[in-house]
């Protein structure tokens, strides 16, 4: 059993972290995480856009998203804490996550800037945890050690992330609002919703205002987003399992494999097979 699985959370180095982090294609995580970044760099492309994460940063992973790594400098210095949604949710902590929670949402694809002494406390607390997480002596009250450990992190997290939240937050425009409520809705519906037209009556607004603010926010249309989010998840399905592309065009609400084909070449100029072939050795 990995550590994950018995105690809800696990902690990875710049030495491990690219055993969860796939270095040549695209990956999903299995977990939600937090990535933070001491030295150094790492740069990412997630959906429809690319990000760089420098020291002293930190960003939310979920496995809603697609990223791809594009590179790592040599002097990455990094922790990865990885856990399980039902580990953090059955813990009693007292801070409104609900706030928290909106927080990471907004902030879910975008590095976020830690003062320095910020990252110094977290980067012991992650550090301690990750001591008593790998300790192969036997100790008692390990699991409930892991569980107030992780709760500290938690509440650090929360202080910190709450000095932000306040600002973030009230200055969200209503562009923004739409096209994060258009991003939350496509993670949901994506598989058998293609359409401009749908996202925009569940918001009750006109296809043509939605595809300008998502436009005019994002540097992409809105059809544009929606067939990168079912593309990139193509490209997952693809060279994470031995599923038949039949299956995958099934999977993904396509009609028929012709109908998946035709897309999938239309925009990356190969075919699903000769996309996977590419990673085979």
């Amino acid at each position: 059993m990995s550590v994950l699985e018995k105690f809800g959370v696990e902690i990875f180095t710049q030495h491990n972290i690219f055993d969860r982090i796939s270095v040549d294609k695209p990956f999903r995580p299995e977990n939600p995480a937090f990535v933070f970044v001491k030295t150094g760099n790492i740069k990412l492309r997630q959906h429809f856009n690319d990000l760089e994460l420098s020291a002293n940063m930190f960003m939310v992973t979920d496995p809603q998203t697609v990223y791809e790594m594009i590179s790592v400098s040599d002097d990455f210095q990094s922790r990865m804490v990885s856990y399980k949604r039902e580990f953090i949710s059955a813990l009693s902590l007292k801070f409104n996550r609900l706030i928290a929670y909106r927080y990471f949402r907004q902030q879910m694809n975008r590095g976020v800037p830690f003062q320095e002494d910020e990252m110094e406390v977290v980067w012991k607390s992650v550090n301690f945890l990750k001591y008593i997480l790998d300790s192969e002596t036997e100790m008692m009250y390990k699991k409930e050690m892991t569980e107030h450990l992780f709760s500290v992190f938690c509440y650090q997290m929360a202080g910190i992330i709450s000095k932000e939240d306040n600002s973030s937050l009230s200055r969200m425009s209503r562009q923004e609002e739409i096209v994060f409520n258009f991003l939350r809705d496509l993670s949901t519906y994506y598989h058998t919703e293609r359409t401009v037209e749908f996202y925009a009556e569940r918001q009750s607004i006109t296809t043509r205002h939605l595809s300008a603010v998502v436009k005019s926010i994002t540097g992409k249309s809105a059809s544009q987003i929606i067939a990168l989010i079912v593309l990139n998840e193509a490209k997952v399905l693809l060279n994470s399992s031995e599923k038949p592309v039949s299956e995958v065009s099934s999977l993904l609400g396509f009609s028929d494999q012709y109908s998946f084909s035709h897309f999938f070449k239309k925009h990356l100029e190969l075919s699903p097979t000769q996309y996977r072939n590419q990673f085979k050795k």
